[in-house]
């Protein structure tokens, strides 16, 4: 008995090596569309954050320049934003000390205070800072 065995060579992919093919592919692409999500709101993130950078410094800048021993709640207009705030004394008021340490020309107190600002009525952020409060109560004598 002689039997031939005849060659045939496939050319093309069979079924288990195009399915493998693809679940390799859909596994790398869902990989990929995940972390381009999560970059996307990471930039978003930023991006929300960077635009209340400014807002946040000028409603700062603002509270700290006011008397927070005659006024402790309040609201303001800044640069088309809302500052509503709220200031409460967290350490009682005392007469300051010079470099030397003798008494100063002023009263002191440790104040929290508590911010919000609005944009249009819309929440931007809330926050919190520590400030000295001050006020003259003596003159200096030259």
């Amino acid at each position: 008995m002689n039997h031939q065995y005849k060659k045939t060579w496939s050319a093309g992919f069979t079924l288990l090596e195009t399915i493998v093919a693809l679940v390799i592919f859909s596994g790398t692409a869902m990989a990929l569309a995940d972390l381009l999500n999560t970059n996307l709101n990471t930039l978003r993130r930023v991006h929300e954050v960077t635009q209340q950078i400014p807002a946040v410094n000028n409603a700062i800048a603002q509270l700290r320049a006011m008397n927070l021993q005659s006024e402790q709640v309040g609201e303001f207009l800044q640069n088309g934003h809302t500052v509503s705030w709220q200031a409460k004394l967290l350490e009682p008021t005392r007469d300051s000390q010079n470099r030397a340490g003798f008494q100063g020309y002023h009263r002191v107190g440790l104040y929290q205070i508590d911010f919000q600002i609005l944009d249009g009525g819309l929440l931007v952020g809330e926050y919190k800072i520590r400030v000295v409060g001050f006020e003259a109560v003596r003159v200096p004598v030259e």
